[in-house]
């Protein structure tokens, strides 16, 4: 009977080696998925819409208009519900409702109750649905509830970014912890 020796230095090198080359076939995978929408775990495509929905609340409290139109697509409609001038198509049309809307001519904080946030993701689109509930002259005493409305619709994701796409707008009143507005 023969026997090969090997070192202890040996051994841990080659062990090392193995180890690396087990979590480079692990990671390599999955870093190729994340890069993919439709095959990238539904939780970073959902925090990815979640960050488009806090943008849009930022836009509209810091009255952002060029921050709000980067969050709809070229191509987007939205549906004003009870609004004679409604449905807006391209991003022109959006541009001018949300310069004439009470967010960007009024002082206003918008908020949103995150519990009743939906986001159904289906490849490059999703299902969104959030509330905005709207505090005029947030920063004083006589602060007030402005506005209470929704926005739901279709987001999808165009060149990496989620973006607003077919979105209809209404209002969130009387104000409910369950009861959603829209469809």
């Amino acid at each position: 009977m023969t026997r090969t020796g090997i070192s202890r230095r040996d051994l841990l090198r080659k062990g090392m080696a193995g180890t690396a080359l087990g979590a480079a076939a692990l990671v390599v995978p999955t870093l190729a998925r994340a890069s993919d929408p439709d095959s990238g775990p539904e939780s970073v495509q959902v925090a990815e819409i979640y960050r488009l929905q806090a943008a849009f609340h930022r836009a509209k409290t810091t009255q952002d208009l060029e921050l709000m139109m980067s969050l709809w697509a070229d191509d987007a409609s939205f549906t004003n519900q009870g609004d004679a001038n409604s449905p807006y198509i391209g991003a022109d049309s959006i541009r001018s409702f949300w310069s004439r809307s009470g967010s960007f001519t009024h002082r206003r904080f918008s908020l949103v109750p995150s519990y009743k946030t939906q986001i159904d993701v289906h490849g490059h689109q999703a299902w969104l649905y959030f509330e905005c509930h709207d505090i005029g002259d947030y920063d004083l005493a006589t602060r007030f509830i402005a506005s209470d409305t929704f926005l739901a619709g279709t987001v999808r994701n165009a060149a990496g970014s989620w973006v607003f796409w077919d979105m209809t707008a209404g209002k969130s009143a009387p104000l409910s912890v369950d009861h959603y507005y829209f469809p």
